[in-house]
């Protein structure tokens, strides 16, 4: 009971503070592209082309090389996840991942470091049995 005696409110007198409403604070979310601009941003990056047997577009598929369902977080639609095959080539790539998946790795690595990633296509395209352009 409080008879006006205490100069306190019983808020204060418990130790609680006022609840002060404050916005909430926005996270940067991750900058998501479709797979069609990922697509757009592949042909910039290699050209509208097949990668292994230079076959020209259109009809290329965006291959993602390290799968979706593998786990992990990878497989998604990403520029420095996918590059561009025609069909043949495409179920080639597919038939044997533990022999594509480096090597196309190794060819995204090189152009990521902006090396020159002319060796590595010669290794792919040697392994397809498909000459160079």
């Amino acid at each position: 009971m409080d008879f006006g005696l205490n100069q306190y409110t019983k808020e204060q007198q418990l130790g609680r503070r006022k609840k002060v409403e404050t916005p909430l604070r926005k996270r940067p979310e991750d900058k998501k592209l479709t797979k069609e601009q990922v697509r757009a941003e592949v042909k910039k990056r290699d050209g509208n082309w097949c990668l292994i047997s230079g076959k020209p577009g259109p009809g290329l598929h965006l291959h993602r090389v390290v799968y979706g369902g593998m786990g992990g977080g990878g497989g998604k639609y990403e520029i420095w996840n996918c590059v561009l095959l025609s069909n043949e080539m495409h179920t080639l790539v597919h038939s044997n991942k533990r022999v594509w998946m480096p090597l196309l790795l190794n060819y995204l690595a090189a152009k990521k470091e902006a090396k020159d990633p002319s060796e590595i296509l010669a290794k792919i395209r040697k392994k397809a049995n498909v000459s160079g352009w």
